[in-house]
């Protein structure tokens, strides 16, 4: 007999005789949590802190952007935007911040003398507030007919009237006839009868 069939002979007896142990509060019920206290709000906690009202105005006030104000309280720009839309309070402070931003660029603006400084709070405006800063292009054309009432005849004696276009016309490319041309040690002559490119 080995050693091993041996140990199985005294140590299955043993397992089978004991019973298996559980612990109570395992397997035997599925996980059930405790209630919640009334008003308990789940998820992470929000950074959001009602003194970042005045601290956006203030910031943007100075020139600052909204990504810098994330950057200054440490929060990122998608935070910032929550906080927007989930606290009527602080979206009203941005949109007040906003506007001051804009007032801060426009007194730069005005404090600079021609160069760089100037271009630059140009291009800060344009981007605060495209509205109010954007290039605008403004073109007015004036008809004096429609022109589904006019006959053919009506719309040649118009197009008449204008400046004559200018005519681009294609003329056939000829034959080169012969060509010389020197070098400094020889003459080339190109054959007539060769299409050249």
């Amino acid at each position: 007999m080995t050693a091993q069939s041996l140990k199985d002979r005294v140590v299955m007896p043993l397992k089978a005789a004991q019973p298996k142990r559980r612990r109570a509060d395992r397997y035997i019920k599925p996980f059930q949590s405790q209630p919640k206290p009334e008003g308990y709000v789940f998820g992470r906690p929000t950074l959001y802190r009602p003194e970042y009202c005045e601290m956006v105005i203030q910031r943007m006030s100075e020139g600052f952007s909204l990504t810098a104000f994330a950057g200054f309280i440490g929060v990122s720009k998608h935070a910032i935007y929550e906080w927007i839309a989930a606290h009527a309070d602080f979206g009203n402070a941005v949109a007040r911040a906003r506007a001051a931003r804009v007032a801060a660029l426009e007194t730069k603006l005005l404090r600079s003398r021609k160069g760089a400084e100037t271009t630059a709070a140009i291009f800060a405006l344009r981007n605060a507030d495209p509205e109010e800063w954007r290039d605008v292009k403004h073109q007015e054309h004036q008809h004096l007919h429609q022109i589904r009432q006019l006959t053919d005849a009506e719309l040649n004696a118009i197009a008449a009237q204008g400046p004559t276009p200018a005519l681009i016309e294609a003329k056939p490319v000829k034959a080169v006839e012969a060509v010389t041309e020197v070098t400094s040690d020889h003459a080339l002559n190109i054959d007539p009868n060769v299409e050249q490119i």
